[in-house]
């Protein structure tokens, strides 16, 4: 994902934007973390150990996510789906989905070189945070877009 698009995304289409990081949080929740434990536990691992940017990442990957790679990446993407889903809700579960995805996004950053860029995209859902968001996901699609008061009479 680009990084400085979807920060761009925000700051543009702030609606768009929370829907697009609110269904790619579940994805990559799904294809990369629950996928990738479960199916090649050992690249789960490797995540953490091939080239962090920091030596405490390396030791947590060894030494913590190494013995049970498969419960660490379902404990994972459970969270990352569930920071998709709330900001895919409306309100304040919105905006708690958005700052736990900002959290989420420097914590993961030491991961390596790949994960630099996620300061960008937590800008971009900082952005997001000073907007209101008060519908979730489904009524957004459900109701009709709200009239104007010249929408729909004759002149």
């Amino acid at each position: 994902m680009d990084s400085v698009a979807v920060s761009l995304l925000c700051l543009v289409r702030p609606k768009a934007a929370r829907i697009f990081v609110g269904v790619f949080f579940i994805i990559m929740a799904v294809g990369v973390n629950a996928a990738l434990s479960i199916a090649a536990p050992e690249q789960f691992v490797k995540l953490g150990t091939d080239s962090p940017l920091t030596p405490l990442y390396r030791w947590f990957f060894e030494n913590v996510v190494a013995p049970t790679p498969q419960l660490i990446g379902i404990l994972a993407a459970a969270g990352e789906s569930a920071l998709g889903l709330l900001i895919l809700s409306g309100g304040r579960r919105a905006r708690l989905g958005l700052l736990g995805a900002i959290i989420f996004l420097i914590f993961i950053t030491p991961l390596g070189i790949w994960t630099l860029p996620n300061p960008v995209l937590a800008s971009g859902l900082a952005w997001l945070l000073t907007k209101e968001h008060p519908r979730n996901l489904l009524s957004v699609f459900r109701s009709p877009r709200p009239r104007t008061a010249t929408e729909g009479t004759l002149t």
